[in-house]
C-alpha cells in the first residue's frame, strides 16, 4: 500500500473528524492502528477514539510496553481488554488495569509476578470475567487461570 499524496491529505481534512471516528470504530484495533499510521488525519482521528472505544482486543500480536502505552490512554468506556501479554510483565500493569474493565483477558502472562492477581483484585473492582495464561516452562505446563465472578 503507498502513502497518501499530500493532495489526498488535504482531502481528508475535509471530511468531518466524527464520520471518520463513526468509520473507524468499526475497525478492530490491529486495523485502527494501521489505518493510523497512513497519514496525520488518520493518526489523530485514532488517537481520539482509542479513548472511547468499549472493546480493546489485540490478540494478532504481541505488542511490548513501548507500543501499548499509546494505544490504551485513560478510557473511563472500556469494558472489555484482550491482550497478548507474551512481550510485556509487571511495568504494564498500571496500563492494563483500568476501573471500568468487567473482562480481562490476559493470555501468555509468563513475565508477571504475583502482583498481577493482586492488583486486578484491587483495581479492577467491576469485574465479571478474568482468563490469564501463563505457560511454567520447567513443567512444559500451560495453566489457565479462569474466574467467573457472580454478581
Amino acid at each position: 500500500m503507498t502513502k497518501s499524496s499530500p493532495e489526498e491529505a488535504q482531502t481528508l481534512e475535509y471530511l468531518p473528524s466524527a464520520l471518520l471516528a463513526s468509520i473507524m470504530t468499526k475497525l478492530d484495533i490491529s486495523s485502527i492502528c494501521s489505518v493510523a499510521s497512513t497519514c496525520k488525519t488518520f493518526n489523530a482521528c485514532a488517537s481520539q477514539i482509542l479513548s472511547f472505544l468499549p472493546n480493546f482486543h489485540l490478540l494478532d500480536i504481541a505488542p511490548p510496553m513501548k507500543q501499548l502505552t499509546p494505544l490504551l490512554p485513560a478510557n473511563p468506556y472500556l469494558k472489555s481488554l484482550r491482550v497478548d501479554c507474551k512481550r510485556l510483565d509487571d511495568k504494564a500493569i498500571d496500563c492494563l488495569l483500568k476501573p471500568s474493565l468487567e473482562e480481562l483477558y490476559l493470555y501468555n502472562c509468563e513475565d508477571f509476578s504475583g502482583r498481577l492477581l493482586s492488583d486486578i483484585g484491587s483495581r479492577c473492582r467491576g469485574l465479571k470475567f478474568v482468563f490469564l495464561t501463563l505457560l511454567v516452562s520447567l513443567l512444559n505446563l500451560i495453566i489457565f487461570i479462569t474466574f467467573w465472578i457472580d454478581i
